[in-house]
């Protein structure tokens, strides 16, 4: 390792300043020093002047050490580093983590970087490229070849940012009350990780990360990676027992042209935001995972948010626009705005309710999203209690979009939902935290719902719905139709089945092409009373069975 000097006088070069002189030697001494050897080393801020070696992987080692010296948290040195591409194709290898100070910023210039380490258990949270504060990479690409081993957790990370209290040996116990600055101020541009780490992640985040922007980014999981991008909240404060401290959670992030491929696909989440608020994601491509985008409140379930900072902002929106996804093995879309104490270390505090549910709202708008096994799970899934959900496509799952009770205001409008298993939306799946559930309202218009039911044909609706206070069902197109479609409708059943306790439910304008054999348009559990459930100038086939007011056309 270099001493402190050494480390000074390499990052004065680097920014184009004198080198200080060796002790022991004169200025005319140092003045005799011969030339730096090629082009690159001497211009400001190249990592040549520090001895980094291209395209050799022996030399992996001594590029550890002296990056490492630069860059080192408890060192002086910040500023503007690149990595000057010789060949236009230059490798730099790596053998350890390399964690960051404040306020450096990496340009690749195309290179790509090389992380090779067998595992160990000080490993545990962290990642090759380490940051918590101020940091910037962009323009070329990262290789991690992490051999997990040892017994670390969410190691072989190729890149990490913040830190939770001590749960990575890099940086000093992380907890943000305590920090003269918060962390975030995160960019990274440009760049594709590639990592074969099984049980590993792309991009690792924790703790009260804000402004963190993400943009062009390329993920391949190589078939091994258990997670793309993750996110987990923070320890603000220290109290000895858990469930007495203040959380902190990451806002205020922005990630944009995310492209996320070959996952693990038995239990590989692409993309996923735990304890997170107020998030924006436009762009994401996800080929061949089991879950696509998933979001919640977390373990913490922001139960002790951290005042003055996370608790106003906490409770907030996660918002997903423009999504595609191509093999996905699972339930595409996870949102879990319902989180139970029961299994956490909240587990001793009060569990009411409301403690625990109404923790996020979500919203999507622009997607297409096909899944790979019809017994694989759900295209969208929420328990929370506001979402909207806009001007999207799913088919191939076992279930388009389902709700938990839990979901008490919905918004749907514009979505196509073809070829799953049984129905294509579910909206009132069985709550597990109010008891009795509370009902719901809201609105599903201008959807076109249609072959779905395909594995009990005629056994499933297009809609199923229960436990309403007030829903309106307007101006959708429900089956096949020849004439609209060129084919006709031969697996779904109903356009519309409600529940027992559905009331108010009016379906307003919609046009039923087809049904699986005889079967109703509309069909009503509850058969002596309508309950305010009304059919209104509808079209097509105008079959009911149960109680419903008449319809007026």
């Amino acid at each position: 390792m270099q001493s402190r000097r050494n480390v000074l006088s390499a990052a004065m070069s680097l920014m184009g300043a004198t080198a200080i002189p060796a002790a022991g030697t004169n200025d005319s001494a140092a003045s005799k020093t011969p030339p730096l050897p090629d082009k690159w080393s001497g211009l400001p801020g190249s990592l040549r002047g520090i001895g980094l070696i291209p395209n050799d992987p022996a030399a992996a080692n001594a590029n550890t050490a002296a990056l490492k010296s630069l860059v080192d948290p408890a060192g002086t040195f910040n500023g503007n580093l690149w990595f000057p591409n010789t060949t236009g194709k230059d490798t730099y290898y790596f053998n350890d983590i390399i964690p960051f100070r404040d306020g450096i910023s990496l340009d690749l210039q195309g290179c790509v970087l090389h992380f090779s380490k067998t595992g160990v258990r000080g490993d545990t949270n962290s990642g090759f490229i380490f940051a918590v504060r101020n940091f910037s990479m962009a323009n070329g690409s990262v290789v991690v070849d992490y051999q997990m081993a040892g017994g670390g957790t969410a190691a072989g990370n190729a890149l990490t940012f913040g830190n939770r209290g001590g749960d990575s040996r890099y940086f000093s116990p992380t907890y943000d009350s305590h920090l003269p600055s918060p962390m975030g101020g995160i960019e990274i541009r440009n760049l594709r990780i590639s990592s074969n780490t099984r049980g590993g992640t792309g991009i690792f985040m924790i703790g009260g990360l804000s402004g963190v922007v993400m943009e062009n980014i390329w993920i391949d999981g190589n078939g091994a990676l258990d997670n793309g991008i993750y996110y987990e909240f923070g320890w603000a404060t220290d109290e000895p027992r858990m469930e007495l401290r203040q959380t902190s959670h990451a806002y205020n992030m922005r990630f944009s042209n995310i492209n996320i491929s070959n996952m693990n696909a038995e239990h590989g989440w692409a993309f996923t935001l735990n304890g997170a608020y107020n998030c924006w994601v436009d762009g994401l491509y996800v080929k061949t995972s089991k879950v696509l985008f998933a979001c919640g409140p977390g373990e913490s379930a922001f139960y002790r948010p951290w005042k003055g900072v996370d608790q106003v902002g906490a409770k907030r929106n996660i918002a997903l626009r423009n999504v595609v996804g191509v093999g996905i093995t699972g339930t595409a879309i996870d949102n879990g705005g319902a989180s139970s104490k029961s299994g956490g270390y909240l587990h001793v505090t009060q569990n009411t309710a409301i403690d625990q549910t109404d923790l996020i709202d979500f919203s999507i708008d622009g997607f297409a999203i096909d899944g790979a096994n019809l017994d694989g799970g759900y295209g969208i899934h929420s328990s929370a209690e506001k979402i909207d959900v806009r001007n999207g496509r799913l088919t191939n799952f076992t279930r388009g979009i389902v709700t938990t009770h839990e979901c008490t205001r919905l918004t749907i409008e514009s979505v196509d939902i073809f070829g799953c298993k049984h129905e294509g939306m579910e909206l009132g799946q069985q709550s597990s935290i109010w008891d009795p559930p509370r009902r719901k309202m809201g609105s599903i218009r201008n959807c076109f719902i249609a072959g779905n039911s395909v594995a009990s044909p005629g056994v499933f609706a297009a809609i199923e719905l229960d436990l309403c206070a007030t829903f309106v069902i307007e101006g959708n197109r429900f089956g096949y139709e020849t004439a609209h479609d060129g084919v006709a409708e031969n697996t779904q059943g109903p356009a519309v089945r409600i529940g027992p306790n559905a009331n108010n439910v009016v379906c307003r304008c919609n046009h039923t092409g087809g049904v699986r054999g005889a079967g109703a348009a509309y069909a009503n559990r509850s058969a002596d009373e309508a309950q305010g459930n009304a059919i209104e100038h509808p079209s097509g086939i105008m079959t009911t069975t149960g109680a419903w007011s008449l319809p007026r056309r």
